[in-house]
């Protein structure tokens, strides 16, 4: 796979017939799969590859920064999570004043000096473009109709009635609907990052922990969940519970919340030692985060979550 930080660079590398799923996709989740397996198909049918157009920052980060959406990766794990899904390249365009100033007339021109080689435009049903977001889907048709480019527009995915959406995710994932986030994800929330030293204050009541080096923009609900985490190095997955919040009953001040991981079985020290890169799937809510008054609450507490994590992770 490759990168890619400008749309001119891409079309100066590669002169086969391109594909280009054009969209935010952050989150990735079924909507946006609907969107890439349209690409990808295309692509398929040209002998070319299908390419996601995408930006690393929300445009409303340019455009309005003050109202603008917390996101769900960052730009590198959203083009890892983009290839997983078939897509052969990415590109992560700055959303800048000169692309602002785009016309939805235009936008088609646009795309096609910057790679004359592109064939087909995939989108979602809400997509909008174009300066002040003048253009949509069925405009962008009429544009690709002129120009010889097939565009191919990909119905909503619902969930519950109501389509999916990023915002749907952000909702559901901060009020700990951790079930809910994984449907429209259509995969488990994951989280990666790497193993980084404590206060050791887990292994002293008999928990020993890894705190995750992980500060994402939209987080999950302060809480404890179930899951398996994995270590990227080795391959290995061990059924897990972790803490994600403000440590309230230990920290009096604590600056950022903490992603705490006790592996509900032995850990290797060499195998899962600090600076590990590791990643869990959240599978399951168990609680939200409380202040207890003792460590030996906190102690019984976590005895309670480790029994109720492997009851629900036995269902999975």
């Amino acid at each position: 796979m490759g990168i890619f930080s400008t749309i001119e660079q891409f079309g100066r590398k590669f002169t086969q017939p391109i594909n280009l799923a054009l969209g935010m996709f952050d989150g990735v989740h079924l909507g946006h799969q609907q969107v890439l397996a349209a690409s990808r198909d295309h692509a398929r049918e040209i002998n070319g590859k299908s390419v996601a157009f995408t930006f690393p920052f929300h445009p409303a980060s340019f455009l309005r920064p003050e109202s603008a959406p917390l996101l769900l990766m960052n730009a590198q794990q959203k083009a890892r999570m983009l290839h997983s899904y078939g897509v052969d390249h990415v590109i992560l365009r700055d959303f800048d004043h000169e692309f602002a100033e785009i016309a939805a007339p235009d936008f088609g021109v646009f795309i096609k000096e910057k790679i004359p080689s592109v064939q087909g435009l995939s989108v979602g049903e809400n997509f909008r473009f174009g300066k002040g977001r003048e253009g949509d889907s069925s405009f962008l048709q009429k544009v690709g109709e002129k120009m010889g480019m097939y565009v191919q527009v990909a119905e909503s995915k619902n969930l519950d009635a109501d389509a999916v959406s990023s915002s749907r995710i952000r909702e559901a994932l901060m009020t700990g609907e951790i079930g809910s986030v994984n449907r429209m994800l259509g995969r488990n929330y994951r989280i990666y990052g790497t193993v980084f030293p404590g206060k050791k204050m887990g292994r002293s009541i008999g928990f020993p922990t890894m705190n995750l080096n992980w500060q994402p923009e939209a987080h999950p609900a302060y809480g404890v969940y179930a899951g398996h985490v994995k270590n990227l190095i080795t391959g290995s997955v061990l059924p897990a519970v972790a803490n994600y919040g403000m440590r309230p009953t230990v920290e009096k001040t604590a600056p950022l919340p903490k992603f705490e991981i006790h592996a509900m079985a032995d850990l290797d020290e060499c195998e899962w030692g600090y600076e590990s890169e590791v990643e869990m799937d959240l599978k399951s809510f168990i609680r939200p985060e409380k202040k207890f008054d003792s460590l030996d609450e906190l102690k019984d507490q976590i005895k309670i979550d480790r029994t109720k994590a492997a009851e629900l992770l036995r269902s999975f």
